[in-house]
């Protein structure tokens, strides 16, 4: 009888102290996602719900600052890249060194964060600007979502920057050997839709990725470093595709 009082004993400590941990765990939680939003910007991403007032974003003061020193550069470029990490890990001025070139890639973006970052392309004056966008959403959403936030992002670069010269860059295929990334029948047709949103919005749209497509319609190993990212020399058939555009 001692015995089960005394295991009674220890199961209502063991029950009263992880009770206090699962209570202090649920406030640590709310305490951070009242500061940073994550599961909020996580399900916003994925379109689940409705994306949270920049002011919330936890990148925010990011590309304010971002957006401000461009600015302060009072400098005019001649063209601006605008994507993801893929763009981010581009260095077009080694290949167009008589061109002024600003590289807006930025890691893990989709098109609802280009969508915000629009004023840092205002701000740089640039006369053309290269699109790149799907990527990260793609795993994500549905075709129909990616159109909608697609038309989205080119309208308002359309309204915000009237005279900018807009190239719509298909998304790369990936390796999927290496990683777990949308499959590349859903980014073929993606860069569909990317197509035909380029001829309704007198844009132009270029297709890399028939470039990097091997003959099983994957993103070859030697071009990559983890299944979607290219190797710096990688870029060496991206920046002869879009040569004539840059001196159009």
């Amino acid at each position: 009888m001692k015995v089960f009082k005394n295991l009674s004993r220890t199961f209502k400590l063991i029950l009263c102290a992880s009770v206090l941990v699962n209570i202090l765990l649920v406030g640590v939680i709310y305490v951070g996602e009242s500061h940073s939003h994550v599961f909020q910007q996580a399900l916003a991403r994925r379109g689940i719900c409705s994306p949270l007032d920049d002011k919330y974003s936890s990148d925010y003061w990011a590309r304010a600052c971002w957006t401000n020193t461009i600015d302060k550069l009072h400098t005019d470029f001649d063209v601006a890249f605008f994507g993801n990490s893929i763009t981010r890990g581009s260095d077009f001025q080694s290949y167009f060194p008589d061109i002024k070139i600003i590289n807006l890639g930025y890691s893990g973006d989709n098109i609802l964060g280009m969508l915000k970052r629009v004023p840092m392309i205002q701000k740089s004056n640039a006369k053309k600007v290269f699109i790149m966008a799907g990527t990260n959403d793609l795993v994500h959403i549905s075709l129909d979502e990616y159109k909608t936030r697609y038309v989205n992002l080119i309208t308002s670069i359309k309204d915000s920057i009237p005279d900018i010269e807009i190239f719509l860059e298909s998304v790369l295929p990936s390796n999927h050997e290496m990683g777990n990334y949308a499959p590349n029948k859903k980014v073929r047709e993606a860069n569909a839709i990317v197509s035909q949103l380029a001829e309704q919005y007198e844009c132009t749209f270029i297709d890399l990725y028939s470039l990097y497509a091997n003959e099983d319609d994957e993103l070859p190993k030697d071009l990559t470093r983890d299944g979607v990212h290219l190797f710096p020399q990688s870029y060496d058939r991206w920046a002869e595709k879009i040569r004539p555009y840059i001196y159009k």
